[in-house]
């Protein structure tokens, strides 16, 4: 009499769920899904539908190409930077000004903000202060009426709040480790909630740029609260790609080292609530802006300006690759096709051919 297989019997409630969920990720359950944005209906001109809407977005056909630059133009096109009174979201916020785009500035402090205003054309015309908290969700949706009222459509949206906090994630209690996720990584969220819905809507090209860190790709010191919101960061933007590939809008996000801003993370030692001292050796923000927008026209997934972390960078993939077992027996192929949605992603190939066209800068738009 042949041994029953162990693999066939009634399958634990985690495991089911697991292949419910891998089946889910095949048919496009993701964050499109979860804003009751259906990119087919789009297609066809029907409406974009309301974030939280029960509207579920299958999955486009896989692209041939790397998407093309929905906002390659920036002359004349409204941005909104949060976080934007200093550090790198003030750098991308005067980039987008040179640029020709007006401009929608997110502060929370009016002492910053007043400081920050001089740096851009002395009549401001083309800049408007908004206080926002990243965290509010109803804020969000105020803000974008604010943008509409006064510029009309939004074609770039920049994710810079950020808390730089130096805590090692052992060390952090939840209070300081719930502030950091709901301004580092769910006030992502937020922000593509309030405003994708009428990027995709108005179709005339948007981009969507997330400002993270290399620590969201090279983990390294004692920062670990840090760095786990900037690689959920990236992960998300790396999600957005996927699943808007074949849509009106672009996604970035921007991994930058040291850039002389007083909201990096602090060196480990430093004293919670601690201003980080920063080294002049670090890039100029108004760089920093140039080299995220430079991004934006040419649609870069993944925007790096540090050339010195490529090695620490290629390190790190190589354990990872170095840490897949061998092949000691033949996988299943039922397991194959199960897992046949998440095997490959086709964003990276066409990354890389995209990355292949020179470029005679990446310092300016």
């Amino acid at each position: 009499m042949p041994k029953k297989n162990p693999n066939s019997a009634a399958a634990p409630a985690t495991v089911l769920d697991r292949r419910r969920f891998l089946g889910q990720a095949g048919a496009g359950a993701g964050l499109l899904a979860a804003l009751g944005v259906d990119l087919h209906a789009l297609a066809r001109g029907a409406p974009a539908g309301a974030p939280g809407s029960a509207a579920a977005a299958a999955s486009p056909p896989e692209p041939k190409v790397s998407q093309p630059p929905p906002l390659a133009d920036l002359e004349g096109k409204v941005a909104y930077i949060t976080a934007a009174a200093d550090g790198i979201g003030l750098g991308v916020a005067r980039a987008c000004s040179y640029a020709g785009m007006r401009v929608a500035i997110g502060y929370r402090d009016a002492q910053r903000l007043e400081a920050a205003l001089p740096l851009f054309h002395p009549d401001n015309s083309g800049v408007v202060p908004i206080r926002h908290d990243v965290t509010d969700r109803d804020g969000w949706k105020r803000v974008l009426q604010q943008i509409q009222a006064k510029y009309g459509n939004l074609h770039l949206l920049v994710n810079n709040a950020s808390v730089g906090t130096p805590a090692r994630a052992v060390d952090a209690d939840a209070e300081l480790w719930d502030n950091a996720v709901a301004v580092n990584f769910t006030g992502i969220f937020n922000g593509v909630a309030a405003c994708l819905p009428h990027m995709l809507a108005h179709g005339e090209g948007a981009h969507i740029v997330t400002i993270a860190s290399l620590s969201g790709l090279l983990p390294g010191g004692t920062a670990g609260v840090y760095t786990a919101t900037k690689m959920g960061a990236v992960g998300i933007m790396e999600a957005l790609r996927v699943e808007l590939e074949s849509a009106t809008v672009g996604t970035s996000v921007f991994c930058p080292g040291l850039v002389n801003t007083a909201n990096a993370p602090a060196a480990p030692g430093t004293p919670a609530g601690a201003t980080a001292a920063l080294p002049a050796a670090g890039m100029d923000p108004l760089e920093a802006g140039a080299r995220v927008l430079n991004g934006v026209v040419n649609n870069d997934l993944f925007i790096l300006s540090h050339p010195e972390f490529k090695q620490g960078m290629q390190e790190r993939f190589s354990a990872i690759l170095a840490s897949d077992p061998p092949m000691e027996v033949p996988y299943p192929r039922a397991r194959v096709e199960a897992e046949a949605p998440i095997l490959h992603t086709g964003i990276y190939r066409r990354e890389i051919l995209h990355r292949r066209k020179r470029r005679r800068s990446y310092r300016t738009a």
